[in-house]
């Protein structure tokens, strides 16, 4: 299978092992083929951020005709029971800063609507053959409800507002926007992300170290994915 493996920055990129680097005029960004046994899988440090993530999703889709977007890399939690280096999937995927403005909170709407009217909340989920399969197989990994905004959330305040709203684990900058774009092209996605930090914990920055640990782990687990993903997806993807 044909596999494009998107993260914001190329630190999260760096513990993939065989990674070739490419010469790449298409976009700007990073890109890195990565040889593997079963699989075609291109890579890239496509920036923070859900216009970058969309873009870096598009080029992988239409230039190197992906068949499966994976979106990997850190994530700030908003659930105090989750730890550094905790690696999980996003079964439900929200930006949670699309919507319509009211008493300076965002009424939120699907992604891509017109945000009028009575608000719609909803949103990007994996193929359900997908989520039997990684309950399956890879049971370690836990579900969560993953936002994604434009925004470094460094506040205790909203991050607990949106932990109640949304019952959400994780937050990052891309997650759902990468979900958006593989829904638009009609490609099976999924974001693997690892507990950087507790949100508001660094207002500064994520430490160096908690940075290399987190992606460390979230590489860890993609590599175990593909070993699991077909050769080829059928029409209706059977768990193995």
């Amino acid at each position: 299978m044909r596999i494009g493996i998107l993260s914001a920055i190329k630190e999260e990129l760096k513990p993939f092992p065989n990674l070739k680097k490419l010469d790449s005029d298409v976009d700007g960004n990073t890109w890195f083929r990565m040889d593997h046994p079963k699989h075609q899988i291109w890579l890239c440090a496509g920036g923070l951020g859900k216009v970058n993530a969309a873009i870096a999703s598009t080029v992988l889709i239409r230039e190197h005709k992906i068949d499966f977007l994976l979106n990997t890399g850190i994530a700030g939690t908003l659930d105090p029971s989750l730890n550094l280096a905790d690696v999980c999937y996003g079964k439900r995927l929200i930006q949670h800063d699309y919507g319509t403005l009211k008493e300076e909170q965002i009424e939120v709407y699907p992604a891509g609507s017109i945000p009028l009217g009575d608000s719609r909340e909803s949103s990007f989920t994996p193929e359900s053959w997908l989520v039997g399969l990684l309950e399956k197989k890879m049971p370690e990994l836990r579900a969560v409800t993953l936002l994604s905004g434009d925004v470094f959330l460094q506040c205790h305040k909203t991050g607990d507002r949106l932990r109640k709203r949304f019952q959400a684990q994780l937050v990052d900058m891309e997650s759902a926007a990468v979900a958006q774009a593989a829904a638009k092209f009609c490609i099976p996605f999924l974001a693997i992300r690892s507990v950087s930090d507790l949100v508001g914990e660094h207002p500064e920055g994520v430490p160096v170290s908690q940075l290399k640990q987190a992606s460390r782990a979230a590489a860890a687990s993609v590599m175990k994915v593909l070993e699991l993903l077909p050769s080829e997806i059928a029409t209706e993807t059977e768990v193995g």
